[in-house]
């Protein structure tokens, strides 16, 4: 596991467990491949072979990052241990944890609480629940449900700009290519609002970071809203006019969505 990603779970998919055994066997299988080319070195040390050098440095190269896996399994154990003592006098038998998120981040365990949205449109609701799980506040989830409610209406099957647009972001040209083949790559269906929900995340995590890091961190307030919306469409969407856009779609986060949910 890379400590320096966020990796979050719900409490039902232990995760994060599942993380610690495969680095386990990770760590298992690079040893027990590097044994047997110490035992290779060994018996070219045996017989005075002048070909022994690169076996040892194979070997050598091999235990380090056998190494490397075994810190790593350390560290995510020392976070499990700590996180089952900190949580045993937290949560008891019968308790619903359907609502908790466990993530790791930095070497230690950190949880949080989701809501589900209810609102009568399935798609809007997906949408809410699916960014509430991935640890945005209400204000931050508002400003995005304003966007994508002009965008597309939380249509996933939406065309626009002539067709040449399309989605529930309304991706253009060559960021909607760029949708079909993440999703193609990911095993995920380009046409549903599931798999265009985690090619928004890609996006905002690898192509708009200090936005994403915004949003993360705005405030939850009806202001946080307000701004969410406003730079998700001046910074991402980039429609014509953004900046009047903006402005409408930041009123729209704190008129129709923040009363919905700011509760």
């Amino acid at each position: 596991m890379n400590d320096s990603s966020l990796n979050q779970y719900e409490f039902g998919s232990y995760g994060i467990f599942s993380d610690g055994v495969n680095t386990c066997k990770t760590f298992n299988n690079e040893v027990n491949t590097n044994m047997d080319i110490l035992s290779t070195c060994q018996t070219q040390l045996n017989n005075g072979s002048v070909f022994m050098g690169p076996a040892c440095d194979s070997c050598v190269e091999g235990f380090s990052k056998a190494s490397s896996k075994l810190t790593s399994c350390v560290t995510n154990f020392s976070a499990i241990g700590s996180y089952l003592v900190e949580s045993s006098s937290t949560y008891k038998a019968g308790d619903d944890a359907s609502t908790k998120l466990i993530a790791l981040e930095g070497g230690k365990i950190v949880t949080s609480e989701h809501k589900s949205s209810n609102s009568g449109n399935a798609n809007q609701d997906s949408i809410y629940n699916y960014l509430s799980k991935q640890g945005f506040n209400d204000a931050a989830i508002c400003g995005i449900l304003a966007n994508i409610h002009h965008e597309s209406g939380f249509d996933p099957h939406a065309l626009g700009d002539g067709g040449t647009s399309y989605g529930i972001c309304q991706w253009h040209k060559g960021r909607w290519d760029n949708l079909k083949s993440y999703c193609s790559e990911h095993g995920l269906d380009s046409t549903t609002v599931e798999g265009q929900l985690e090619f928004l995340m890609h996006e905002l995590k690898d192509n708009y970071p200090s936005l994403y890091e915004s949003f993360k961190n705005t405030p939850n307030t009806e202001q946080g809203a307000y701004d969410v919306a406003y730079q998700m469409t001046v910074k991402f969407e980039r429609p014509a006019n953004a900046e009047a856009s903006g402005q409408n779609r930041g009123k729209t986060a704190t008129s129709k969505f923040w009363p919905t949910y700011n509760t």
